[in-house]
């Protein structure tokens, strides 16, 4: 039977998934946890989404036949597997373009900067973002994610600016499956087709079944 691997999006964990994955095909899930993986990988040099998807295909061994079905940053980490094994790369919320995620700034080096001055991670500053948040119904969902990233590393939170951010080759390939929705204030709805679901960002969180339908659909 092949494998499902479900990654997070940034200050995330694989517990994003928990509403949607039993609403999917039977299946051996494998849920990657980033902040594990970065520990277990020790890597001491800079490193991009590319260097990281091969580390995951080593490390889990995955094949041309496995899934991997990524949420916000995880997809942009899903699909460089393909790009790689031509795995199927289920994309949610996500991107193949690093222009699409909304953020003021994607300079690397300024956002390096914020970070380890400790501006990212100050109480001031998500706080603001708090109260920003457009959504109602993912607020409780944002806020505690906001939280959890307070008590982060700032190596780890370095390693998933890296991913997100440094640069890598262009894309070849594209995903198996897109899924969006229009209202999205975190990563701009893609250019190309697209599957539309209710909601915000964490869609797969507050209306899952709406996402795995076409997700059943592919598989």
């Amino acid at each position: 039977m092949s494998r499902t691997f479900l990654i997070h999006g940034y200050v995330e964990t694989s517990a994003i998934f928990d509403e949607l994955v039993p609403l999917l095909p039977v299946s051996t899930f494998v849920r990657i946890d980033l902040a594990d993986e970065f520990l277990r990988w020790k890597l001491t040099k800079r490193i991009n989404v590319e260097l990281l998807a091969q580390y995951l295909i080593n490390f889990y061994e995955i094949k041309a036949e496995d899934v991997i079905i990524g949420h916000s940053m995880g997809g942009w980490i899903a699909i460089h597997i393909k790009q790689l094994i031509s795995a199927k790369a289920i994309l949610v919320s996500s991107c193949t373009d690093q222009r699409k995620i909304r953020l003021p700034t994607h300079n690397y080096r300024l956002l390096k900067f914020l970070l380890y001055s400790g501006i990212t991670q100050s109480r001031l500053l998500l706080n603001f973002f708090r109260k920003q948040y457009p959504f109602a119904e993912s607020l409780d969902l944002y806020s505690s994610l906001m939280e959890g990233m307070r008590g982060m590393s700032r190596t780890y939170i370095d390693q998933q600016l890296q991913t997100l951010f440094a640069p890598v080759p262009p894309l070849t390939v594209s995903p198996d499956l897109r899924i969006h929705t229009r209202r999205d204030n975190i990563i701009a709805r893609p250019a190309e087709p697209f599957v539309e679901v209710p909601g915000d960002h964490f869609s797969l969180v507050f209306h899952p079944e709406q996402v795995a339908e076409p997700i059943r659909q592919l598989l």
